[in-house]
């Protein structure tokens, strides 16, 4: 009874959970099988990437795949069939919302903001979704889930090196999952590290040996894309994204022309072109740029169900509602966000600033990078889900707290 009573929360939440994915999933009516998994262009193209990827002397998909999620597909989807990839997407799906919720709990000590916060996350039906799709976006929730658990276990302690390694790390996986974390990722190795932690790395010679192996999976896909397509970098499905999606709209606009068309043009511009281009254009890729952020951040469930033969309007419309609601909370947390921020510094609770801003930067960098794509409904931005349904938690209990005590002591 003890034990029970000591872990309810564990058994509470995950009962909850089981019931509520195993609910979904029954009224779909459909079976998980290749079929199933592989219905994008996206899911086949790492499906390809896997059969490639390890050959060093082979190219084509690799060029946009980085190697981290062809590996699993290697490791268990080709090991064990489609039943095993889904089950452990559905795993990554259980354990994101026990890390998000026992993370709010942590650090708001709020039972009930914690089961909030899970929620929000458990009746996201494209998050369902995915998990029957052969996609980057559920693994990316789990690092992003681990990421948020981890700094709330030593944020007290961020100017130490277990917070920086361990922060790099998740980030490092991130990025040779999806390549737009290259950017947080270059934050934090050539601006946070010199500026913040260099000292530490004299005082202590034998952390970079520990800095070396966290950024091991870099410098494999880094070697991959040298030896096999002779260019430093990580991918180019970025560059490939930018100059299909953002770049082509504006060509559209401008030129009067169709999408193919403009796409053939935007594909052949130098770098210097493409940087004159935008100049001479910035007002309408100004313009393009916050209709696709108003657009994604109030997105279609593009990848609500299994296969696209299935149609079911009751969950598109559910979908509908929660995105709207979503787009809503994020114009109504941006104040809020803001004041709590200034409070904090004014009040010198430094690992709580650091804490909130270091998720602030993270969620919002996600929503700001997404406008270079269109079309793909609310998978742009659903990586962000768990980061900031903790901050969102974060910021309410902030402000439950401060007008509660309203003294200089320690907010939480």
């Amino acid at each position: 009874m003890g034990h029970f009573k000591k872990y309810i929360d564990i058994y509470l939440l995950n009962y909850l959970l089981l019931i509520i994915y195993f609910v979904f999933f029954s009224s779909l009516h459909i079976n998980i099988n290749g079929g199933i998994l592989f219905t994008t262009i996206d899911s086949i193209t790492y499906l390809n990437t896997s059969d490639e990827f390890y050959k060093f002397s082979e190219t084509g998909y690799s060029y946009i795949r980085p190697f981290l999620y062809p590996l699993i597909i290697l490791l268990v989807y080709k090991s064990f069939g489609a039943t095993a990839l889904w089950m452990m997407q559905l795993l990554f799906w259980l354990i994101s919302i026990n890390l998000i919720f026992f993370s709010v709990k942590r650090v708001t000590r709020n039972r009930a903001l914690s089961y909030v916060s899970g929620l929000l996350m458990a009746l996201n039906f494209s998050y369902f979704g995915l998990t029957m799709q052969c996609l980057t976006e559920v693994t990316a929730l789990l690092f992003m889930s681990v990421l948020v658990y981890f700094i709330t276990h030593n944020f007290k302690d961020a100017s130490g090196l277990k917070f920086f390694h361990g922060s790099l790390f998740i980030l490092v996986l991130l990025t040779v999952l999806k390549p737009v974390f290259i950017l947080p990722l270059i934050l934090m190795l050539f601006i946070i590290l010199p500026f913040f932690y260099l000292k530490k790395y004299f005082q202590t010679p034998k952390s970079i040996v520990i800095l070396v192996f966290v950024i091991i999976p870099l410098l494999f896909q880094i070697t991959l894309m040298k030896i096999k397509y002779n260019t430093f970098s990580i991918s180019s499905i970025s560059t490939e994204t930018y100059r299909n999606y953002i770049l082509a709209q504006g060509v559209i606009q401008i030129e009067n022309s169709s999408l193919e068309e403009a796409r053939k043009k935007t594909i052949n511009f130098s770098t210097s072109e493409v940087r004159e281009y935008l100049i001479a254009n910035k007002s309408v890729y100004i313009d393009i740029y916050l209709q696709n952020l108003k657009t994604n951040m109030n997105a279609f469930p593009g990848f609500l169900l299994g296969t696209r033969q299935f149609i079911y309007p009751q969950y598109v419309r559910y979908m509908d509602i929660l995105n709207t609601f979503y787009y809503w909370l994020h114009l109504i947390f941006i104040l809020p966000l803001i004041v709590i921020l200034f409070l904090l510094y004014k009040q010198r609770e430094m690992s709580y600033f650091i804490l909130t801003i270091f998720c602030y930067i993270l969620a919002y960098y996600i929503f700001l990078t997404s406008p270079v794509s269109f079309g793909e409904g609310d998978r742009l931005i659903i990586t962000a889900l768990p980061v900031w349904v903790f901050l969102y938690a974060l910021t309410f209990s902030y402000f439950l707290n401060y007008f509660k005590v309203k003294t200089g002591r320690e907010v939480i």
